[in-house]
């Protein structure tokens, strides 16, 4: 009797072992989209990071306003564009990014009370929103690829605050350009 328990004990032992091993994790979901359009194009940035310098607390005098010798200049631009459908057609770019709580316009995401502001070179005091779609181009008459082809947006960042006391710290402002027709 005694040998036969001690014969079978490694073997228990091995189950109970092995029955954890049977237990199933956590399953994951991912969400992937996409977007069918009539004509596409690449967009290219003329800088890739932009840096808007160090800036003291006292730089900062109104709020909700870019610091003036923070404003920085770039182009997001359009390339590689295939013929519009239709004449009339427009190629716009939509603006995406994280932004500070109440303030669309105000894109960061370190969690500070300090951030980025956009706006086109020609409306300076027009300050781009998160998810805003902005015009680059419309189709001719006749469409074809240079409507849309090499047209581009003078934009400009400026570095803003929600506070007139501004949190000091790193601003990182991760700004997303996507092609949009129609």
């Amino acid at each position: 009797m005694r040998k036969s328990i001690f014969t079978l004990a490694p073997v228990v032992a091995a189950l109970l072992a092995g029955s954890g091993v049977a237990q199933a994790a956590s399953n994951a979901q991912m969400t992937i989209t996409a977007n069918v359009v009539a004509a596409t194009c690449d967009v290219s940035l003329s800088n890739a990071s932009l840096d808007l310098g160090n800036h003291s607390k006292s730089a900062f005098t109104a709020v909700a306003t870019p610091v003036a010798n923070s404003v920085k200049t770039f182009t997001v631009g359009l390339n590689n564009c295939e013929t519009p459908a239709a004449a009339g057609d427009q190629a716009s770019l939509i603006v995406s990014g994280q932004t500070l709580g109440g303030n669309p316009n105000i894109f960061n995401s370190t969690g500070t009370n300090t951030g980025v502001m956009l706006s086109e070179v020609t409306t300076p005091a027009a300050y781009i929103t998160a998810g805003q779609k902005l015009s680059v181009a419309k189709a001719g008459e006749t469409p074809e690829a240079g409507d849309f082809n090499a047209k581009s947006l003078s934009l400009q960042a400026g570095l803003a605050s929600t506070s007139l006391t501004p949190d000091i710290g790193m601003v990182s402002a991760p700004i997303l350009f996507s092609f949009a027709y129609n």
